[in-house]
């Protein structure tokens, strides 16, 4: 397929039938506005916009994208992120959609979507009887981008209770990572500025006075 794609300014862009990625439940769109997908609240569209729900909906997205020559760009939950009033060209792919959950009681093991917020997991691992997310809880943003940026609070660091993050990348290939393969410093991985999306992470809880 050949997209009518073009780089004008967000007010020349036309709007497109939205392309269907493995049926109907999941569709490319066109010229979507950012601007209430960010906490800021200000911006122009992305040219082409998805929110894949499954992760065979995000490798045929990555893949779409691959094959058609766009420019990728990752949107977690949109925390402090500043879109310019252009818009954003190529693809937008969204993981606001990927929200699963799934605890091992014998292990503590959880392991979570990109799209799960951070206080929601905090949360359901404190009622649970687990701890060692209880200091995500007043950080807003996603599952996704506080892999990413070592997202951290209280002296604690996404680093110190991940396992691992399965992340796609830019051809649709996934890959399992340590926390080593992220090279995570403060603040920061190697994953920073790249078109890799984190699609899942597996943490390690302790139990509490009450597992």
């Amino acid at each position: 397929m050949t997209l009518p794609y073009n780089i004008a300014s967000s007010a020349q862009r036309p709007q497109y039938k939205p392309i269907p990625l493995l049926g109907t439940d999941c569709v490319i769109r066109s010229n979507v506005p950012l601007a209430p997908l960010t906490s800021f609240r200000v911006g122009g569209p992305a040219e082409w916009y998805v929110t894949p729900k499954k992760l065979d909906q995000l490798q045929a997205s990555f893949q779409f994208a691959h094959s058609e020559g766009l420019p990728i760009t990752l949107l977690g939950g949109g925390s402090n992120m500043l879109v310019s009033d252009s818009g954003l060209p190529g693809l937008v792919i969204s993981s606001r959609n990927l929200r699963h959950i799934n605890f091992e009681q014998e292990t503590g093991l959880l392991t979570v979507g990109a799209g799960e917020s951070l206080p929601r997991i905090a949360w359901k691992a404190a009622r649970m009887g687990w701890q060692g997310l209880e200091w995500v809880v007043g950080i807003p943003g996603t599952v996704g981008g506080a892999v990413v940026m070592n997202a951290g609070a209280q002296g604690k660091c996404i680093a110190d209770i991940l396992v691992n993050a399965h992340v796609m990348l830019p051809d649709g290939r996934i890959e399992i990572l340590s926390p080593q393969d992220l090279e995570y410093s403060y603040r920061h991985s190697r994953l920073q500025g790249k078109s890799i999306l984190v699609a899942q992470a597996t943490f390690q809880l302790q139990p509490g006075e009450n597992p």
